[in-house]
């Protein structure tokens, strides 16, 4: 495997593994790095409205950390895995490319605030483009 392909798996196992501890994090209860609740869902869902609960969280969590294992290349380099691969890519790159909004609107959420619109701007569209690009670009056989 050449040079280039093992950062780009570096990476797309780096943010999904690192999406996965948060998830994990807030999951437990703590809404780090926030200071509190309320400011945490309206950086991560939009709202100040209550977060979900502990169970989609660890969901989410869960599988985060199962992308990050397929992203790195740890399962198998057979056809499944690869096309799972790019189906992943595009799917990150389709949240960057429609925004926040859409997958809140997607999952059944209430409209973004101001808040989490300027970060899905500013951080989240951004990660999610990287991620998306890093993970499909590895697919390649």
């Amino acid at each position: 495997m050449s040079a280039g392909k093992r950062i780009l798996r570096l990476v797309g196992w780096a943010g999904l593994t690192g999406a996965g501890a948060l998830h994990a994090i807030w999951a437990s209860g703590s809404p780090w790095p926030a200071k509190n609740a309320r400011r945490l869902s309206e950086a991560v869902i939009g709202s100040p409205k209550a977060l979900p609960g502990p169970e989609a969280t660890w969901a989410v969590a869960g599988a985060a950390f199962a992308g990050g294992a397929i992203a790195a290349g740890g399962l198998d380099e057979g056809r499944g895995i690869v096309w799972l691969r790019r189906l992943m890519g595009l799917a990150l790159l389709a949240r960057a490319a429609f925004g926040g909004d859409a997958a809140l609107k997607a999952l059944g959420r209430p409209a973004a605030g101001r808040r989490f619109r300027e970060l899905d701007r500013r951080w989240y569209r951004p990660v999610f483009g990287i991620l998306g690009l890093a993970i499909l670009f590895s697919a390649k056989r």
